[in-house]
């Protein structure tokens, strides 16, 4: 029984959707360090419409650094589809701090490669993303006082 486990875990290691989800969810526990696992060292991120991130230590210190100004970072997985090595994603990110929180749709394309996640592209509309950070902005601080 043990080895068929570690075939089972091997297979998955490999399979592009379970590399995703698995790099969603070790996010969504502001694991952002820990998720670095699942990124290749010539990794491009593009945060549509934002810059772009080359290469692991590049989207390392994004990643870090956006965990530093957050406290909550949760990844609902709407749906996935899966072409060869290419996994599309339909999700809402809730992205929180202390005076803030926000549920954006996003829509994702990311590649995988040997078990390692070699492009990562998000979609989403920034006026609506800043609508709703701004909204919460000024409604949660007075959630606070209550």
């Amino acid at each position: 029984m043990p080895r068929n486990n570690a075939v089972k875990n091997l297979i998955e290691l490999h399979d592009p959707q379970s590399v995703v989800e698995k790099f969603f969810a070790t996010c969504s526990d502001c694991d952002f360090e820990g998720a670095m696992i699942f990124i290749d060292e010539d990794c491009v991120y593009h945060n549509v419409p934002f810059h772009k991130a080359k290469g692991k230590e590049r989207i390392r210190r994004d990643l870090v650094g956006m965990g530093k100004a957050i406290n909550l970072f949760e990844v609902e997985m709407v749906n996935i589809a899966v072409n060869g090595n290419v996994v599309l994603t339909e999700r809402i990110d809730t992205i929180g701090g202390r005076f803030f929180k926000a549920a954006l749709p996003i829509m994702g394309t990311l590649v995988v490669e040997n078990g390692k996640i070699t492009e990562w592209r998000d979609y989403f509309d920034w006026s609506f993303a800043m609508g709703k950070v701004g909204k919460s902005i000024f409604t949660n601080p007075f959630k606070l006082l209550r």
